[in-house]
C-alpha cells in the first residue's frame, strides 16, 4: 500500500525533531523545539501500527526508525510506549531490537520486564514465538530476516547471504554451526579475510561451545596436517586455508559447514596486483573439488548474484540466497555543505522524500572545509565536534592513512583534556610500554579517551584494544579503512571528514572511498542489541559525488558479484596463448596477464586430461590441441611435479630454473646456524637478481639496506625475541619508524619473506621448518603451538618463559598440556594476559 502525503509529514515532523536536536548539540542553532507534542506522538503510533502489520521493506525501515525516535526523545508522561513499542517492533519481526529498549531483560527465560497487562504479554510471547530458534535446551530470540536464513540454512546445500552490517548475518550462522556439530561430530571451516576477524570469531565460537558443553571440540587457526582431527572449528584467512593444500590434495574431510565470510573480497580475482582476491577464488575451487560440506555458506555486506556465483563456483544447484536492506537500527547520515557563504547542516534518511536542511547560524566554528591537511584549525575543530556529541558517545573516526590516525589521536588527545582513571586501562597503559614501546604513542593516547586502530598494530595490541573498546573503556576510535572487513567495534556515530584515502594526491590522482565502501562504513554506526540509532556524520559533503537530484548523499550502494577468469584470458587470449606455446615465462613484458599463464601451466600440469574441465569452471576456454601442446611442453621439466604443486603462485618455468640452480643457493636452516641474518639477506638478494617478478611480489624491501636490516630483524623475529627487544633498535626513534619496523615485521618478514623463499626451501630441505619459525615468529613447540591455538605471539612468548618453563619438547598433545597449564595459572596473569587466552579456559 502507498504512503499518503499526511503519513509523509508525520515522518518528516520526526526527523525533522531529531535534526533539530542533533544540529543543537553540535551548537549549530540557538533555539530547538524540546518536545514531541503529544499530537504528533498519537499519530506517530497509529503509523506504526499500520505499518508493522505490513511486510513492505520500506515500511519495516520506518517502523525502526521512528520506533528508535519515541524512545530516545520520550517523555516521563508517556505512559504505555514501553507495552505499545516491544508489541510493534516484536510483529514487525524485530523483536531483538526491542531488547534495546528493555534495560531488565531476562536473557535466560527470553522475557520483558514490567509490561502493565496481560495483553501485551501474551501478544509479544505470542510474536517471539514465530521469532525464536531452539538448539539444544536453549532458544534464541532472532530477527524475521534471521529466520529466514535460518531456514535456508535447514533446506539447502548452499546459501548465499547478503545484508547490512548490523543486520546479525554472522551470529546466525555460528548458531547453525553449533546445531550442525551437536546433531553429529565433524569439522566447520570458516574463512575470514583478517586476523582481527580470525581472534572475533573464534572467541565467539569459544562463547557457543562452553555454552553447549562442547568441550570435545577444539578452535584451530592454523592446519597441519599431522593434527588433522574430526572435531575441529577451523577459522582461517584464506592464505592459511589454500596452505593446507600444499600439504595434503585433500585436506578437509568430515566438513559439516564451510563458511566463506566477507565474500565482495573476491571481486577483484582479475586484476593483476590483487593477489588476495585470486587466492581467495583459487581456495573456493578447491574446495569445490575437494570438499563436501553439507552445508556452504557465502556472505557479505550489501552483494548481489550470490545464488548464482555460488553456483558457478561450487557446481552446486540446490542453492538459494537472502537478501535484505533492512537493518535492525536506525540509520541517519548528517552532512555539512557549502553554498557560497553560508554552511548547511543536512540530514539524510531513506525514508525521508527530501532530506532535511538546516542552516548554521554560527559558521566559524567550522575549519578547514573543502581542504586536505590535517592542520592545529582542523584538529581543534574536530575536538570541538567530537566533543559536542558527548563525552559518552562512542564514536569511530575515520582516517585516509595509518599515519594520520595515529598523528589524529594524538593531537585530539592533547586538544580535548579528559583522562580516564579506569585501573584496568591504567592498567594497559603500561602493558602497552612494556611489550611495544615505552613511548609508543597508543599509550598515551587511550587514557584521554582516543585510540587508533589500522594494520600496524601489532596483533596482540589488537586483541587487547578490541577488548577495551567493547568494554567501552576507550570511546573514540581513529580506523583506516581495516574497520571495513568486518571487525565488530561498537560505535554511535562514525565521522568522516571526506572520501579520500590519502592526504596528497599521486600523478594527480586521489584514491577515495566507493560508494559501496563508505555504505558499509556508515554500516558500522548502530549494532543490533548495542544502539538504537546509528548516525554518520560527514564533515564535508562537497567531497562526495553526488547528482543534483539525488537524494541520498550515499545510496544504498551494492555489488553484483562475478568471479573468473573468462574475461581477463579472453581479452589477452592470443598474447597467453603465445606464451603458453613458446614457454615464455611471466616477466614485466606480459605482467597484465602473467598469473594467467602460470594459473594455467598450474593447472594443465596438474591435472592432465582434466584441465580442460578445471579451466573450463573459472571460465577459461582453451582449444584441446592447444592443452595437448602445452601439456607435453610441460613433460620435459626436469623439476618434480609436486613441488610445482606446491607452489602454485610460482609459474613451473621459472621453478625449473630455480631447481636446476637449487645447489648455487645457501640457506639457513636452523636456529643455531651462525649469522642467519647474513646468509638470509645474502639469499634474497640472490633471488632478487634472478627472480625479480617474485620478488617485487612478495616485498616492498626497496634496497639492500632494507633487505639486510629486515633479516636481522627477522633472525630476532624466529628466535622468539619479544617484539619490544626488536623495536628498541636505536634507529627507531620516532612514531613513523616504530610503525614503519612494525608493519615490516607483520608484512615483510612475518609474510613476504617465507612467501618468497618457500619453493627453494620445498625443494633443498622439504621438511624444515626454518620458514615456519619465521612466519609465526616462534620456533619452540610450546610456544608454536600456542600461536596456532589464536593465542598472540607476544604472549605465547611471555607465557612459555614464565610458566612452561619445565615443559619437555618430545611431549605429545602439546593442545592438552596447554589448556590444562592455563586454567591452572589463570589467576596469576595480569587482566590483559589472561583476556588473551579466554578461548582456551
Amino acid at each position: 500500500m502507498k504512503i499518503t502525503e499526511q503519513e509523509n509529514t508525520i515522518i518528516q515532523k520526526l526527523l525533522s525533531f531529531e535534526h533539530q536536536i542533533i544540529s543543537h548539540r553540535l551548537g549549530f542553532i540557538e533555539v530547538v523545539n524540546e518536545d514531541i507534542t503529544d499530537e504528533l506522538l498519537n499519530s506517530s503510533i497509529g503509523l506504526l501500527d499500520r505499518f508493522s502489520r505490513e511486510s513492505d521493506e520500506r515500511k519495516k525501515r520506518i517502523v525502526i526508525t521512528i520506533s528508535a525516535l519515541l524512545w530516545t526523545y520520550k517523555k516521563e508522561s508517556w505512559e504505555g510506549l514501553y507495552d505499545f513499542l516491544i508489541v510493534i517492533l516484536s510483529r514487525s519481526g524485530f523483536s531483538p531490537s526491542a531488547i534495546m529498549i528493555d534495560d531488565n531483560y531476562d536473557s535466560v527465560n527470553k522475557q520483558f520486564s514490567g509490561l502493565s497487562s496481560l495483553i501485551s504479554s501474551l501478544t509479544v510471547t505470542l510474536q517471539q514465538i514465530e521469532h525464536e530458534i531452539f538448539i539444544k535446551d536453549k532458544n534464541f530470540l532472532i530477527t524475521g530476516f534471521q529466520l529466514k536464513v535460518w531456514r535456508k540454512m535447514s533446506t539447502k546445500s548452499l546459501l548465499g547471504i547478503s545484508a547490512p552490517t548490523s543486520a546479525g548475518k554472522s551470529f546466525i550462522i555460528l548458531l547453525k554451526a553449533i546445531e550442525k556439530i551437536l546433531e553429529k561430530d565433524g569439522n566447520i571451516i570458516y574463512i575470514v579475510p583478517t586476523l582481527s576477524l580470525v581472534s572475533q570469531v573464534s572467541s565467539d565460537f569459544s562463547i557457543q561451545l562452553k555454552s553447549f558443553g562442547l568441550n570435545h571440540y577444539r578452535i584451530s587457526t592454523t592446519y597441519s596436517v599431522q593434527e588433522r582431527e574430526k572435531n575441529k572449528i577451523y577459522v582461517l584467512t584464506q592464505e592459511k586455508a589454500i596452505t593446507a593444500f600444499s600439504q595434503s590434495e585433500n585436506p578437509f574431510h568430515n566438513v559439516r559447514m564451510l563458511v566463506v565470510d566477507e565474500i565482495q573480497n573476491i571481486e577483484k580475482v582479475a586484476n593483476e596486483n590483487d593477489q588476495r582476491a585470486k587466492t581467495l577464488f583459487d581456495l573456493l575451487i578447491e574446495f569445490r573439488y575437494t570438499c563436501e560440506p553439507e552445508l556452504t555458506v557465502i556472505s557479505g555486506p550489501r552483494v548481489g548474484g550470490l545464488k548464482p556465483l555460488g553456483i558457478d563456483i561450487f557446481d552446486e544447484n540446490d542453492a538459494d540466497e537472502e537478501m535484505t536492506k533492512d537493518s535492525p537500527v536506525a540509520s541517519f547520515t548528517y552532512s555539512i555543505s557549502q553554498k557560497r557563504n553560508k554552511y548547511f547542516f543536512n540530514q539524510y534518511s531513506e525514508i525521508l522524500i527530501q532530506p532535511n536542511k538546516i542552516e548554521i547560524q554560527n559558521p566559524d566554528f567550522i575549519k578547514g572545509y573543502g581542504k586536505s591537511q590535517y592542520n592545529d584549525e582542523f584538529i581543534s575543530y574536530m575536538a570541538s565536534f567530537v566533543s559536542k556529541l558527548g563525552l559518552e558517545s562512542r564514536n569511530i573516526i575515520f582516517s585516509p592513512t595509518t599515519k594520520q590516525a595515529r598523528t589524529t589521536a594524538v593531537e585530539l588527545s592533547k586538544t580535548i583534556k579528559t583522562e580516564n582513571n579506569d585501573p584496568h586501562l591504567q592498567s594497559l597503559v603500561t602493558y602497552l610500554k612494556e611489550t611495544v614501546h615505552e613511548d609508543y604513542d597508543l599509550s598515551n593516547t587511550i587514557v584521554k579517551g582516543f585510540a587508533y586502530h589500522h594494520g600496524k598494530v601489532p596483533t596482540h595490541v589488537r586483541s587487547v584494544l578490541e577488548k577495551a573498546i567493547k568494554d567501552k573503556m576507550i570511546n573514540n576510535v581513529i580506523c583506516t579503512t581495516t574497520l571495513m572487513q568486518g571487525v565488530n567495534l561498537p560505535a554511535q556515530n562514525i565521522i568522516v571528514r571526506n572520501p579520500n584515502l590519502a592526504i596528497k594526491s599521486k600523478d594527480g590522482i586521489k584514491p577515495k572511498l566507493t560508494d559501496y565502501e563508505m555504505a558499509n562504513l556508515r554500516g558500522r554506526a548502530g549494532r543490533l542489541l548495542k544502539d538504537f540509532i546509528g548516525r554518520t556524520y560527514v564533515l564535508e559533503e562537497i567531497a562526495f559525488e553526488k547528482d543534483n537530484d539525488q537524494l541520498e548523499l550515499f545510496p544504498e550502494a551494492e555489488k553484483n558479484l562475478q568471479a573468473g577468469y573468462g574475461k581477463k584470458y579472453e581479452t589477452h587470449k592470443k598474447k597467453i596463448d603465445q606464451c603458453l606455446v613458446s614457454n615464455i615465462a611471466p616477466s614485466d613484458d606480459n605482467k597484465e596477464y602473467s598469473f594467467l599463464i602460470t594459473y594455467i601451466r598450474q593447472i594443465i600440469l596438474k591435472h592432465k586430461n582434466n584441465s580442460a574441465h578445471r579451466l573450463n569452471s573459472v571460465g577459461i576456454d582453451i582449444d584441446s590441441s592447444l592443452l595437448k601442446e602445452i601439456e607435453n611442453s610441460l613433460s620435459n621439466l626436469s623439476i618434480p611435479e609436486h613441488l610445482c604443486y606446491i607452489n602454485r603462485y610460482w609459474d613451473p618455468l621459472d621453478l625449473n630454473t630455480l631447481y636446476k640452480k637449487r645447489d648455487e643457493f645457501s640457506i639457513p636452516t636452523s636456529i643455531s646456524d651462525r649469522n642467519i641474518a647474513t646468509s638470509l639477506s645474502r639469499l634474497i638478494l640472490k633471488i632478487k637478481n634472478t627472480f625479480p617478478i617474485y620478488f617485487y611480489r612478495y616485498t616492498k624491501l626497496d634496497n639492500d639496506r632494507l633487505i639486510f636490516s629486515a633479516c636481522i630483524s627477522a633472525e630476532k623475529w624466529l628466535k622468539e625475541k619479544p617484539l619490544k627487544e626488536i623495536l628498541s633498535a636505536r634507529y627507531i626513534d620516532s612514531p613513523d619508524k616504530l610503525e614503519n619496523q612494525i608493519s615490516l615485521i607483520q608484512n615483510q618478514i612475518a609474510y613476504g619473506i617465507p612467501m618468497l623463499l618457500k619453493p627453494l626451501y620445498d625443494m633443498k630441505v622439504p621438511d624444515n621448518m626454518f620458514l615456519r619459525f619465521i612466519e609465526i615468529g616462534a620456533f619452540m613447540p610450546i610456544t608454536r603451538k600456542m600461536i596456532e591455538l589464536n593465542i598472540p605471539r607476544e604472549t605465547a612468548i611471555y607465557l612459555t618463559n614464565n610458566y612452561f618453563s619445565d615443559f619437555s619438547h618430545n611431549e605429545h598433545d602439546l593442545e592438552s598440556i596447554i589448556t590444562k597449564r592455563l586454567f591452572k595459572i589463570k589467576d596469576n596473569l595480569s587482566y590483559w594476559n589472561k583476556i588473551q587466552i579466554e578461548t582456551l579456559i
